[in-house]
């Protein structure tokens, strides 16, 4: 099986994950931006990852013309933001997200969330702002209509935290390599 790996990394959490997927695959990986140095006829399966801001992704659109050239090929995508992957609510609000992006063609993409880093010293002034207006936002909601881990986004404000784990991309790697693949 040979794969190839796409990423859009702005502050490095993607990018760390898809080097880590590209070890353990032996596969290919490259900045999304250059997908025209490829001939994605080559490879059997495309695994693309993106960093959430502000649940904004860029990819997914993109991605849509080239699943729908190849549908004989197996997609994956992964996405990698702050929240609490364990929670369902989350997952389930990315995915739609995700689903309402790319339309039917989710049905061919297999998808798995990731947790990353965020410092707040290395965010742009666009990113410094929108997090600034959701904590305050999240500051003055009553408690009972609080999202679960808003407790945890309000205290760390303004600080770095990482949720960034190489084991987490285990069941992407057991997907990977599942015998459908081959």
């Amino acid at each position: 099986m040979k794969s190839l790996i796409l990423y859009r990394s702005q502050y490095g959490s993607t990018e760390q994950y898809a080097h880590w997927i590209q070890e353990a695959l032996s596969s290919q990986a490259d900045h999304f931006d250059n997908l025209e140095k490829y001939d994605i006829q080559d490879y059997d399966l495309i695994i693309v990852g993106e960093g959430v801001y502000a649940g904004q992704l860029k990819t997914p659109k993109q991605l849509i013309p080239i699943i729908e050239k190849y549908p004989d090929k197996k997609f994956i995508f992964f996405m990698v933001g702050i929240a609490d992957m364990e929670e369902q609510e989350n997952r389930e609000k990315l995915y739609n997200d995700l689903a309402k992006a790319m339309g039917p063609v989710i049905e061919k993409t297999k998808v798995f969330f990731l947790r990353g880093v965020l410092d707040y010293s290395k965010l742009n002034f666009k990113h410094k702002t929108m997090m600034w207006m959701l904590v305050n936002y999240l500051k003055r909601k009553p408690e009972k209509d609080l999202p679960k881990d808003a407790d945890q986004l309000i205290s760390t404000y303004g600080k770095k935290v990482s949720f960034i784990d190489k084991n987490s991309i285990e069941p992407l790697i057991k997907y990977a390599n599942e015998e459908h693949f081959e």
